[in-house]
């Protein structure tokens, strides 16, 4: 096998490989051998009929055809390991000759892992919060709780604050109603601010049964910006208004919670926010330490592909999140008014990031010898599939060897994380 090196900008470099004939033919056998088992031929079990025979049935190129993922394959990763090249990522291929009987001569642009030199990043001092919760946190929690318990009862009378109304309305401008502005049996409580300013002000007054119909603008700053400060017209039917008793703070709604007492209740709510509190400052910092380290470190350039594998493993993560809620991705990129283009252009340097974030923590598991062993890597395995036991598609993809392999990573950065807040974070 020949091989021409040319080393590319931003870490990246070309193969030129040169596979000979002598080399292919191992593959061509391979090849013949899986063509003959998907065909049956006449007098030879499926997948035991003779080269030539299998040759003659369906020509030597269709076989060189079948046989040059492997040969690809099998060649580009001789080579990378005769350059000594550590490469990241799938290569580019380019086929260049192809024919029976002659060498095969292929390209293949691979992207190479940037050196990373870590700083003195051991001096580096990151602070963290002493977090609790605040009789605030706590008071907004339990009045959070004690809406969800609340007992609603039809009223005939005009709606006031504080009241539920059940409405069917619609949101039309230019005369048109708008997408996703038609809502009916939509429940409002009167006071909660939850609708765009003077909405609320609008339905106060009304009895069920009542129809009406008024003008409003969308806030400058409205979420969906294709709405954002346009005029729009609204057409409101009362259908029911609710008067709403909220519990008493007392021992028997702490029971209905599960608790013996409205004491324990609160101190639970409270030990709750502030276990929560501490979560988040730890991720703040952890997040920050990641930060300062890869500021301290030199980096060289980073190949395309890599970011772009990182900016298509963002935009799937955000695509998750979205239809988890019940959206899909067109109408989400509708409502902010934007393309896939635009995401990308966006999450790129939080990209670069996320990338040069985990560059650092690899050579910090290389220089400080972190990793984990099999039976740690087993373990975890075995829980998570006692915890999705009922899932099978779960089990499926946890049994898979990519996920073996994505969850050493995983659990080496987390070991990494630890190692470097342990040593930095005051």
């Amino acid at each position: 096998m020949k091989i021409t090196k040319k080393d590319l900008e931003k870490n990246q470099v070309e193969l030129t490989i040169e596979v000979s004939e002598e080399e292919i033919k191992p593959h061509l056998e391979k090849a013949a051998s899986k063509m003959s088992a998907k065909s049956k031929l006449p007098g030879f079990r499926p997948g035991k009929a003779p080269y030539e025979l299998v040759k003659n049935q369906f020509g030597e190129m269709a076989i060189l055809q079948e046989a040059m993922e492997f040969i690809v394959s099998d060649s580009y990763y001789k080579a990378v390991t005769r350059e000594k090249l550590k490469t990241i990522g799938q290569p580019e291929i380019k086929l260049e000759k192809i024919a029976p009987g002659n060498p095969i001569v292929f390209k293949a642009v691979a992207s190479l892992l940037p050196n990373v030199t870590l700083g003195e990043w051991q001096k580096l001092s990151i602070k963290k919060k002493d977090v609790k919760a605040s009789e605030e946190d706590i008071k907004k929690t339990i009045d959070q709780l004690s809406q969800m318990n609340v007992k609603e009862t039809i009223v005939d009378r005009a709606a006031k604050k504080g009241d539920k109304v059940e409405l069917d309305f619609e949101v039309l401008i230019n005369n048109a109603v708008i997408e996703g502005g038609k809502n009916p049996k939509y429940p409002i409580v009167l006071g909660e601010g939850k609708m765009i300013p003077g909405f609320e002000e609008q339905v106060i007054g009304l009895k069920s049964g009542d129809d009406k119909k008024f003008d409003l603008k969308f806030p400058d700053k409205y979420f969906q910006k294709n709405l954002a400060g346009k005029e729009a017209t609204f057409k409101i039917k009362v259908l029911n208004v609710y008067e709403r008793e909220m519990p008493k703070l007392d021992d028997d709604f702490a029971k209905v919670l599960g608790f013996d007492t409205v004491e324990k209740f609160k101190k639970q709510v409270e030990e709750n926010i502030s276990q929560d509190k501490q979560n988040k400052e730890q991720q703040r910092v952890e997040g920050e330490a990641i930060q300062e380290v890869v500021k301290s470190s030199k980096i060289e350039d980073l190949p395309e592909p890599l970011i772009h594998n990182e900016l298509h493993k963002m935009i799937h993560e955000l695509e998750h999140n979205i239809t988890s809620q019940g959206m899909d991705m067109a109408g989400y990129l509708k409502s902010i008014n934007k393309t896939q283009e635009d995401l990308h252009t966006d999450f790129k340097p939080q990209a670069i990031e996320r990338v040069k974030a985990a560059l650092v923590l690899r050579q910090i598991s290389v220089e400080e010898k972190i990793g984990v062993d099999e039976k740690e890597v087993d373990e975890e395995l075995n829980r998570q599939k006692e915890m999705y036991k009922s899932n099978k598609e779960a089990i499926k993809n946890i049994s898979m060897p990519a996920y073996r392999q994505h969850l050493i990573n995983m659990m080496i950065n987390q070991k990494v994380v630890k190692f470097v807040t342990d040593k930095i974070v005051k």
